[in-house]
C-alpha cells in the first residue's frame, strides 16, 4: 500500500502566490474594464452636452435682427432690432446679446414696431462654469442678473457635469486650433469700400451702410469629475439678417 502525502509548506506557498497572481490580474482586468466604460460614458456624456449647447447657440444667435414687420417697401433702415440699442453686441468675449421679433410664439407681443423685454436674448459664460440663456430684459447691453431673466444651460456643480471652462465670441477670426477665419464685414454703400471688420472706417452722416455680421464661437468643456476628458468645439454663424443703417450726423 502507497504511503500517502500531503503538499509541502513551500509547495503551499508557492500555490498561494500563484492564486493571489492570477486573483490581482482578474481584479485589474475588472478595475480596468470599469474604468474603460467610465471614461466613455464620461466623454460620451462631454459630447451630448457640448454638442447639444453649441447646436442651440448657432441657431438661435442667426436669428439676430429678425424683423417680424419687414413686409414689401418697408425700409429696413429703420428695422428696430438692429438699431444701435438693440444691434447684436459681444461683451466681454465671453457674453453675447441680441434681440429678434418672435411673432410666432404665442402670448409674445409683436407688431408695435419696438422691441419687447422678452425679445431680447443672449448667452453667457457664469463663473460656476455653466453658461446661461437670456430670456428676458429691459436693457439689451448688459449680461448682469439685475437686467434680465438668464435661464441656466449646463449645470457644472457636483455629480457627472459638465464644466464649461471656456466660452468665446468674436466678430473677427479667433487664432488658435482650430482657427476661426471668417470675418464681419461692412459695406459703405455711398462710398463703394468694404471694411474687413463690423464697423465701417471713413464715413461720414447720411452713408449708407450695410453690415455682414459673422459670430465665431469657441466652447471648451471638460467633466466635473475628470478634468482629463476634455472637448473644444467651434462654429461660426452668418446671422441671416444683414443690419443696414445710414449714418448719424
Amino acid at each position: 500500500m502507497k504511503k500517502q502525502t500531503g503538499f509541502t509548506l513551500p509547495e503551499l506557498l508557492i500555490s498561494l502566490l500563484l492564486g493571489l497572481i492570477v486573483i490581482g490580474g482578474t481584479i485589474a482586468i475588472y478595475i480596468s474594464t470599469i474604468r474603460g466604460s467610465t471614461d466613455t460614458i464620461r466623454s460620451a456624456r462631454l459630447n451630448h452636452d457640448m454638442d447639444s449647447l453649441m447646436t442651440l447657440m448657432v441657431n438661435d444667435i442667426k436669428r439676430a435682427g429678425y424683423w417680424g414687420d419687414a413686409i414689401n417697401d418697408a425700409d429696413t433702415r429703420t428695422n428696430p432690432f438692429t438699431s444701435t440699442a438693440n444691434n447684436v453686441q459681444i461683451i466681454g468675449d465671453d457674453c453675447i446679446v441680441y434681440s429678434y421679433d418672435t411673432p410666432s410664439l404665442p402670448d409674445f407681443p409683436n407688431g408695435n414696431g419696438a422691441v419687447d423685454d422678452n425679445e431680447m436674448f443672449g448667452f453667457r459664460l457664469n463663473n460656476d462654469g455653466s453658461v446661461s440663456m437670456r430670456l428676458s430684459g429691459t436693457t439689451l447691453a448688459s449680461c448682469d442678473d439685475a437686467d434680465g431673466t438668464w435661464q441656466r444651460m449646463t449645470v457644472s456643480e457636483g455629480g457627472e457635469q459638465v464644466n464649461i471652462t471656456g466660452l468665446e465670441f468674436s466678430f473677427t477670426p479667433i487664432a488658435g486650433t482650430p482657427s476661426l477665419p471668417a470675418t464681419s464685414r461692412c459695406l459703405n454703400v455711398t462710398a463703394d469700400s468694404i471694411d474687413n471688420d463690423i464697423d465701417c472706417t471713413n464715413v461720414v452722416a447720411g452713408d449708407d451702410i450695410a453690415q455682414r455680421r459673422v459670430v465665431n464661437i469657441r466652447l471648451i468643456g471638460e467633466m466635473g469629475r475628470d478634468a482629463t476628458i476634455k472637448k473644444t468645439l467651434v462654429g461660426t454663424v452668418k446671422l441671416g439678417n444683414d443690419r443696414l443703417y445710414q449714418e448719424e450726423p
